[in-house]
């Protein structure tokens, strides 16, 4: 299917996601949420991109099992490249592809070992995000800590040691860091909005809405994460209006930071 025509689909959705999400709320309610604490915000952004920063360190080191060794700091660059890539230019070059491609014009290790290599941190960050799913869940059912938490590494060590003999299994614990860090930045968004209730609901709706996310249906997870709010909080009978805007907040921190990599394109041209 033409770029263009995906990304065509993608704003399709995210316009029939505010459509439903608009017919389905009080807009006055949402008129009338405002920043109780802005300054929370700010912190949420700084350990946002903390989190992007030690996810840099993770494929860093799967990379380095390949004998792929650029210097951190130019991964920390590359990485919000791909940032750039992935959330601003969504119709263009994808943020693993133009990493793909850069690597393997400065070390010539054939991009399927490449792929591998991106695609092992990808797995590795959606596994450490049902680990955390499963801690949080066990706090309502007691059961699922048992075979979500503890089955979640175990069965991503099994995942590794047969499709990706080459990698280390330390990454895993980076992945677990990182989105701890997206789970605490979701949270002072909520503080900022004066959110102290339900929170255990609501972060596990973050952690779903981040899976949900990976649908390439839309652009950075706008409309999925937001519809995602809307029909958790409605079944758990809260109101979504507060979830709503915590996932568009979440959203508007990860364009300003990937933003940042407009700063590194020039910086990258050689890894």
């Amino acid at each position: 299917m033409p770029k263009k025509i995906k990304f065509l689909i993608k704003i399709a959705f995210i316009i029939l996601s505010f459509i439903i999400i608009f017919q389905k709320i009080d807009l006055a309610q949402l008129k009338n949420i405002h920043l109780k604490n802005p300054f929370w915000l700010f912190i949420g952004f700084i350990l946002f991109n903390l989190s992007q920063i030690i996810s840099a360190l993770r494929v860093h080191l799967y990379l380095q099992n390949i004998k792929i060794t650029p210097t951190f700091k130019k991964q920390i660059m590359l990485y919000y490249v791909g940032m750039f890539y992935n959330t601003l230019l969504p119709g263009g070059i994808g943020g693993d592809a133009y990493k793909a491609y850069k690597f393997e014009k400065s070390y010539q290790k054939g991009y399927k070992l490449i792929i591998k290599a991106l695609l092992i941190d990808r797995i590795s960050g959606l596994f450490a995000i049902f680990f955390l799913l499963g801690i949080l869940l066990s706090t309502k059912f007691s059961w699922l800590f048992i075979i979500i938490t503890l089955f979640t590494p175990l069965f991503l060590f099994f995942i590794k040691r047969v499709f990706f003999k080459e990698f280390t299994f330390l990454p895993f614990v980076f992945s677990i860091i990182a989105q701890l860090l997206q789970m605490f930045t979701f949270l002072t968004i909520l503080l900022s909005l004066g959110v102290n209730f339900h929170i255990i609901d609501f972060l596990i709706l973050f952690f779903i809405s981040s899976i949900v996310s990976v649908i390439p249906i839309s652009i950075g997870g706008v409309g999925l994460r937001e519809l995602t709010f809307l029909y958790g909080l409605e079944y758990l009978h809260i109101n979504p209006v507060y979830g709503i805007m915590g996932a568009f907040l979440f959203f508007i921190i990860s364009i300003i930071s990937s933003a940042i990599g407009a700063i590194f394109l020039k910086g990258v041209k050689d890894v």
